[in-house]
């Protein structure tokens, strides 16, 4: 008797039948974990780009969006649960990586970390006159109680004042209660175009911008290190190919156009409260203005 043999695709089908189903990889992404404008469209497509270039090597996956909106600290505690929502892309602080697992990739190449401020613009004169940094210094600074630029503004000698919101901190420079309101150039072009109506004196300040190397990296929940890494090695093909940078330049290209970031004073600032693990090493993971590209 001959014996009989499946077709190749019939076979490939037994072997699939045969093999344990595998679990899918399953991202629930905070939606405030990202900054006003279409910076969540930029995370999405760059987090898409990653987990479809990693398929190969770990399979399909599920990606959802939580529909629940929480301030910086209730997401840190969310994300040490890892059910409501297991992945959220943040400015790094020692806590965050203590309590969670970052993938140490600086999601914007640190763009965000060079602050460009929002200001009476009947004002810019005064600042326009600013040449070192003791002089930037006196001049009182708007920040999120929250947020880990306040802390390293504050340690730096600036004189912060905080607030709870966002919201809140706008009307409070409409106000006046501080001088200068810096924000990363995407958040500052967006939020000067979104609140002029309100505060129509409202401008980007255009003599200067502030650097702090801030990364902000994705972070997944402590207990699903397998998510984690299949981020970042997601994220290193893109590197490696270069679609990293495509995507990147094709996102912020214009807001950094728009913000004249390449032709302003930098002062740039150390942050003390980097971990130890922070890329800074690894030039091609960071923008910089002066280079070409």
């Amino acid at each position: 008797m001959r014996p009989r043999f499946l077709p190749a695709a019939l076979l490939a089908l037994a072997v699939l039948a045969a093999a344990p189903a595998r679990a899918l990889d399953n991202y629930v992404l905070a939606y405030n974990s990202v900054k006003a404008g279409g910076e969540f469209g930029y995370i999405q497509q760059l987090l898409t780009a990653a987990l479809d270039a990693s398929s190969a090597k770990y399979g399909a996956y599920q990606l959802r969006v939580s529909t629940v909106l929480m301030e910086r600290q209730r997401l840190l505690l969310e994300m040490r649960k890892g059910e409501l929502v297991n992945l959220s892309a943040q400015a790094s602080s020692a806590e965050w990586e203590r309590e969670l697992i970052a993938i140490r990739i600086p999601l914007d190449k640190g763009l965000s970390g060079y602050r460009v401020s929002l200001i009476d613009g009947r004002r810019q004169a005064d600042f326009s006159a600013v040449r070192t940094l003791a002089q930037l210094q006196a001049l009182s600074m708007g920040a999120g109680r929250q947020w880990s630029s306040a802390e390293v503004f504050a340690g730096a000698g600036f004189d912060v004042v905080t607030g709870n919101s966002l919201a809140g901190l706008h009307k409070m420079l409409a106000a006046g209660r501080f001088r200068h309101f810096p924000r990363g150039v995407d958040e500052a072009v967006y939020e000067q175009a979104a609140n002029v109506a309100a505060f129509p004196p409202l401008a980007l300040e255009d003599s200067f911008a502030i650097y702090v190397p801030l990364p902000r990296y994705f972070f997944v929940a402590a207990e699903q290190r397998g998510l984690a890494e299949r981020l970042d090695y997601g994220l290193r093909l893109l590197i490696a190919d270069g679609r990293f940078e495509r995507l990147f330049h094709q996102h912020y290209d214009d807001i950094i156009e728009r913000s004249g970031l390449r032709r302003r004073r930098i002062f740039q600032l150390a942050n003390p409260l980097l971990t130890p693990q922070t890329p800074l090493g690894h030039k091609e993971y960071w923008f910089d203005p002066l280079a070409r590209h």
